[in-house]
């Protein structure tokens, strides 16, 4: 009998108890938003938005930019290694590039993407990157000016695609690569958008 009854109370307590975690889980997320919400009011930052209407916030470059000066330093092929399946989950092409700033100011982060074209100006591959010293403790976060950072640009290679078959066994002299910086956030706050000339 007693067994009968602690059967019985499992099972009608088990899913009070559930759903009362899910209520404290969800007032818990609830107060972690509002905790967030109050030290952005007290440190002064304020929501900013994805895209901008203020003509002021927008930069108008052409194809050409030097803004961000770049230099490919190699291209080479690294098959996906079963043992690092895990952040590697298939065949990459990798250019290790450098990225100069030229903006004259302090920047935290530079999104973009560099783009890959044979000598015809077909686009054969695309990749959004952002440009960062996020991990680099010791000499500053900040990117100064006329600074440069390096670092490797990783493609996810795919053999049926014919495009990307072609940058793997083309050489670097036989591709065109191009950087297109798209939004540039700089220490002080500001954020700048890139659009370019048709």
């Amino acid at each position: 009998m007693r067994f009968f009854i602690l059967i019985l109370s499992l099972v009608v307590l088990t899913p009070a108890f559930a759903q009362t975690l899910e209520e404290r889980i969800n007032r818990l997320e609830e107060k972690v938003k509002q905790l967030e919400e109050r030290l952005n009011r007290i440190e002064g930052k304020t929501q900013k938005k994805e895209i901008s209407s203020d003509l002021s916030d927008v930069i108008l470059l052409d194809e050409n930019q030097n803004l961000i000066s770049y230099k490919v330093l190699s291209k080479k092929f690294k098959p996906m290694n079963l043992k690092e399946t895990l952040w590697q989950r298939s065949d990459q092409i990798i250019l290790k590039m450098v990225f100069k700033n030229n903006t004259g100011k302090e920047v935290k982060n530079i999104t973009g993407k560099v783009v890959i074209y044979d000598k015809s100006g077909n686009k054969l591959m695309e990749k959004k990157i952002n440009i960062n010293k996020a991990l680099n403790f010791f000499k500053g976060m900040e990117i100064k000016p006329e600074e440069e950072v390096k670092m490797s640009v990783e493609f996810d290679y795919d053999k049926h695609k014919e495009e990307h078959r072609k940058v793997k066994e083309l050489p670097l002299d036989q591709l065109v690569i191009k950087f297109y910086p798209l939004k540039i956030e700089f220490s002080d706050g500001t954020t700048k958008y890139i659009k370019y000339k048709r």
